[in-house]
């Protein structure tokens, strides 16, 4: 009886954990933004003009949407937004209250359903994939042995989250890849992170990963209707090619200099190929 009885503790604190697990590292927790990660000030610069500034914290893009106004692209840094003359009588928008929200990302311009992505595994390492029931928008459960590494899927720089074991990297093209479940995280915010490079260990039930991107088409004139995000899979690098894999099918993955190389500059590309001498 006593047997039964611990079982059943061990069994419900193993769910506990799991649930625990699973909340702190969620799709709609990583979205999340940190607080006071972006300010506003009204500052005089060296022109004696009146500027609006908005100073984002993190180290990826925001979408400050404005209704019925106009809405602006917050890059890491100081933003002005908004400036008057020394002596105008510019009518000023942000005088009166607005409804206003930010939202991680902006829109892609340059977005390529068919830009290839690695396996999160090593070069020549195999893996499957099935969705991951626990989120609500399409997000990949990779199937991976706890403690396995996990390599980064495309090049891109880490953002800020709200949990150390949170990862959210976002890429060239303004897309997102957000990687869930594990149980370690080796990437700082800030930090630029190369396609095939190991991010952190996989968790009990291996590494669950979500593409997307702030969908312009779900904005207009008023608040968007519900979720703001479009999520996509991806084609990825296989030994059968660059390709649309199929749920629950086993792929050896191909990490080679031309997908490491995609989302650098020429000039990176030369020194990239000079080290490797």
């Amino acid at each position: 009886m006593n047997c039964k009885y611990d079982t059943l503790l061990l069994l419900i604190a193993m769910f506990t954990l799991s649930a625990s697990q699973t909340s702190a590292q969620s799709l709609r927790q990583i979205l999340e933004r940190p607080i006071n990660i972006i300010e506003s000030k009204w500052e005089i610069n060296t022109q004696e003009a009146e500027e609006l500034n908005y100073y984002n914290g993190d180290y990826c893009d925001y979408y400050l949407f404005r209704k019925n106004d106009r809405s602006y692209n917050l890059r890491p840094g100081k933003n002005t937004v908004f400036s008057i003359l020394k002596n105008s009588h510019v009518d000023n928008p942000f005088k009166n209250p607005s409804t206003y929200i930010f939202y991680r990302g902006q829109f892609p311009e340059k977005f390529q359903i068919n830009t290839p992505y690695a396996l999160p595994v090593k070069n020549g390492g195999k893996t499957s994939w099935k969705i991951d029931l626990r989120e609500s928008r399409k997000t990949l459960n990779f199937q991976l042995k706890s403690g396995d590494t996990v390599y980064a899927t495309r090049s891109g720089i880490a953002c800020q989250t709200t949990r150390p074991l949170q990862l959210l990297i976002y890429h060239s093209d303004r897309t997102f890849a957000a990687y869930l479940m594990m149980n370690q995280n080796f990437i700082h915010p800030g930090e630029e992170v190369l396609v095939g490079q190991p991010v952190g260990l996989a968790g009990e039930m291996g590494v669950s990963i979500s593409y997307f991107f702030l969908d312009k088409n779900k904005f207009n004139a008023n608040l968007p209707s519900g979720y703001p995000y479009s999520h996509f899979t991806p084609v990825f690098r296989t030994t059968e090619g660059d390709i649309k894999t199929k749920e629950k099918k086993e792929y050896y993955s191909v990490i080679d200099d031309a997908l490491i190389m995609q989302d650098m500059s020429k000039r990176e590309q030369k020194k990239y190929l000079k080290k490797k001498k």
